[in-house]
């Protein structure tokens, strides 16, 4: 008996620990940024300029963002909504690092939050619950809507979300702040110097 409890005691330590440390959730900023000065006529002027930019998560390899291929709305609507989520392979993605300002946040998840997970991004996948549009949902308080479900950051109604993180500047902020208080891995590259890249 005494054997059997030590055997179970051992199998929920690991399991633990294991859940604790088995998956590593990423989130991939992309910083804002402007033609440098003299390069104007060789660098394009991004969306949102300096303070634009793009957010999105990496887990198991497989990117995925919230983005609008076909146009955006000014304000939400409930129908023919513009935003979808789209899924790309990692590796292929971070070519995309290899001349622009990226931060990347790498955050242990435990199993229960790697399972909510999935079933978030596959039903988000399959149909988006929001539209894209400027005062709405962005890719930014979209990633804040997944963290939050997950717990890794404090749950937040729509438009607190989608005002408290209206570019990504302001949602990295607080992920960074999330990584020192955590002792978080933050991967940084630096970017062409032909563009002026936004500064934390």
């Amino acid at each position: 008996m005494r054997t059997l409890r030590l055997t179970l005691i051992l199998v929920l330590i690991t399991g633990f620990a294991t859940g604790q440390s088995d998956h590593i959730l990423k989130v991939l900023f992309r910083y804002g940024s402007r033609p440098a000065q003299g390069y104007e006529k060789i660098e394009h002027t991004d969306f949102g300029g300096i303070h634009g930019g793009h957010v999105c998560l990496s887990i198991d390899s497989i990117v995925i963002g919230f983005d609008s291929p076909d146009g955006y709305h000014i304000f939400p609507r409930q129908k023919n909504i513009k935003g979808v989520f789209v899924q790309e392979d990692e590796q292929t993605y971070m070519k995309d690092t290899i001349t622009k300002k990226y931060a990347i946040v790498e955050i242990p998840i435990t199993e229960t939050q790697y399972q909510q997970l999935n079933i978030i991004i596959t039903s988000y996948l399959d149909i988006s619950p929001y539209d894209y549009a400027f005062f709405g949902m962005r890719c930014a308080s979209a990633t804040y809507d997944i963290l939050s479900q997950i717990g890794i950051l404090r749950y937040k109604s729509y438009y607190s979300n989608v005002f408290s993180n209206f570019y990504p500047k302001l949602l990295r902020r607080k992920v960074f702040h999330l990584a020192k208080e955590n002792n978080y891995k933050i991967l940084r590259f630096k970017g062409r110097k032909s563009r002026t890249w936004e500064e934390d």
